[in-house]
């Protein structure tokens, strides 16, 4: 079989799909697949408890080190999605953090862009609270 393989090749059909939900991240005690770290430590609900979630590894020396994910420019989240999708057979489920001051033309930008780039699906489009939040990475 390895030297079929060598001379004709493997079909990559069905083998490989990424899902970045936050319910398969907390069974499997790890962040949300592709997507980058939504805050360094949050409070989730899920079905009706509540759930600590902290970025991996976070401690004196890393706590720097994670940005969060309404932080960091789109484009590269969309960037790095159309480089991954060369490789993944089925779609990877890709989401969008943008902020209060995003506008619809910059979002149907990023759609434009993700269509350019051959991302084949968005997931969610997710946007901050409108709350005021305290300050996690205040040196005071």
């Amino acid at each position: 079989m390895q030297n079929d393989i060598h001379e004709y090749g493997l079909r990559n059909g069905y083998l490989l799909a990424v899902a970045p939900t936050s319910s398969t991240s907390i069974i499997a005690g790890t962040t949300a697949a592709v997507d980058p770290i939504m805050k360094k430590f949050f409070m989730e609900e899920k079905k009706g408890s509540m759930i600590t979630r902290v970025a991996p590894d976070l401690n004196m020396k890393t706590f720097w080190l994670y940005k969060n994910a309404h932080h960091i420019d789109q484009k590269w989240v969309i960037e790095a999605a159309g480089v991954r999708q060369r490789h993944i057979d089925q779609s990877q489920s890709v989401n969008l953090y943008i902020t209060n001051e995003f506008t619809f033309r910059r979002l149907l930008d990023l759609y434009i862009l993700a269509w350019e780039k051959g991302v084949k699906t968005l997931y969610y489009v997710r946007s901050q609270s409108l709350e005021v939040e305290e300050c996690e990475s205040c040196s005071a």
